[in-house]
């Protein structure tokens, strides 16, 4: 946050107002200092706040105007008097003459000791630089965690980059949904600093991503933030940074497989939707994509979403009426669509042969976080549209 004439003024322990009501209200102050001297500028430049008893100030009008133009000219902020100490107030075409060169004339309580001003400007203007290094922090954090999720930066790299931010191995990857971007980075916020727990983290739409260390520490901020009322996908704890591209797609499977309104799941705490298939994201990847992979394709080449029309199609146990009202499609555009589908991965959804491996490989692929949850999922198209 940057401190201004404005904020001085709005500082209760200031005790400031503006004798320039208006005027440069919003100029940058970045230090105060005391300058009794008739030519501050010399001694003072840019973003300072002159603070004088009025022993510098010229008394004839003319005078005046040469002093406020000089602090003018080197970028002083502003010049703040003692409302009862000056010999010669400032007269007023001086101060109409201020007004003119947009340059704040402001008047200082007697009992304000100017140390006391000085050190409220000082610890304002700190916050404000805290306040802008942790938000930078945070965007570097956020294009870190990315990075390093993609896998693209080779693990002995990525433990270097990752070391100054104080997050210790093993780590845990979460994904966390709740109501508002801004909201969710707030209780993550919160929780992490009550816990005193190192934090990375990165949006992703309406959901956040985070990394830290595994241990007692997450459990409890983890669960903090489902108590505010977010819903949380953990992945299982994990040793090296290659590994977190996996760990990522078990949190978002958890994520999915969280049912409840608030809490958290960890990825190999629910059951799979079927006896059959295996609990390793990457297995459950290759099963999905040899019955899947060249619908995705033509879905990516296409800008189509016939892979989302058959996973619902199918959890609507093949219901042409529910699948297609759920689609927001007419019957004969989610028919025309089915018998592409069928084209495009060889299978005939009238076997129950092929629907089960059909089922199977959408099971899959939600389990490994290659397919959005339904509720997650956007409408497919207006009626009469044919993909």
């Amino acid at each position: 946050m940057t401190f201004t004439v404005r904020s001085l003024l709005d500082l209760p322990a200031a005790r400031t107002v503006s004798l320039t009501p208006g005027v440069g209200e919003e100029r940058v102050i970045t230090w105060a200092h005391v300058c009794e001297q008739p030519d501050p500028w010399r001694w003072l430049g840019e973003g300072a706040l002159v603070m004088t008893t009025g022993l510098g100030v010229p008394k004839t009008t003319d005078e005046q105007c040469s002093y406020l133009r000089g602090m003018q000219a080197v970028g002083i902020a502003a010049v703040t008097v003692d409302e009862h100490m000056m010999d010669a107030s400032f007269s007023e075409p001086a101060l109409a003459y201020a007004a003119h060169i947009g340059f704040p004339v402001l008047s200082t309580a007697h009992e304000v000791r100017y140390i006391t001003l000085a050190m409220a400007v000082a610890e304002a203007v700190q916050r404000g630089r805290d306040k802008l290094v942790q938000q930078t922090e945070q965007r570097y954090g956020a294009l870190l965690l990315a990075e390093l999720c993609t896998g693209a930066i080779p693990g002995p790299s990525a433990a270097r980059l990752l070391e100054p931010h104080g997050i210790r191995q093993p780590s845990l990857v979460a994904v966390v949904q709740g109501a508002g971007g801004r909201a969710v980075h707030h209780q993550i916020r919160e929780a992490f600093a009550a816990q005193q727990l190192p934090v990375l983290t990165a949006a992703e739409g309406d959901q956040v991503l985070l990394l830290a260390e595994a241990g007692d520490a997450l459990g409890r901020a983890l669960d903090a933030i489902a108590t505010a009322g977010a819903r949380v996908g953990a992945s299982a704890p994990f040793d090296g940074l290659d590994e977190l591209p996996n760990a990522v797609q078990q949190a978002r499977s958890a994520l999915v497989r969280n049912h409840l309104a608030s809490g958290v799941l960890h990825f190999g705490e629910h059951e799979t939707t079927s006896l059959f298939l295996p609990s390793s994201a990457e297995q459950l990847r290759r099963i999905a994509n040899q019955v899947l992979g060249p619908l995705r394709t033509y879905d990516e080449q296409r800008g189509t979403s016939l892979t989302q029309t058959l996973r619902v199609f199918l959890e609507e146990n093949r219901s042409w009426v529910r699948a297609a009202e759920r689609l927001f499609v007419h019957r004969q555009t989610l028919i025309a669509r089915i018998s592409r589908i069928e084209k495009i991965i060889d299978r005939d959804l009238s076997s129950i042969e092929d629907t089960a491996e059909c089922w199977l490989a959408v099971q899959a692929a939600i389990s490994c976080g290659d397919l959005e949850p339904a509720e997650a999922a956007a409408p497919s198209g207006q009626p009469g549209e044919v993909h």
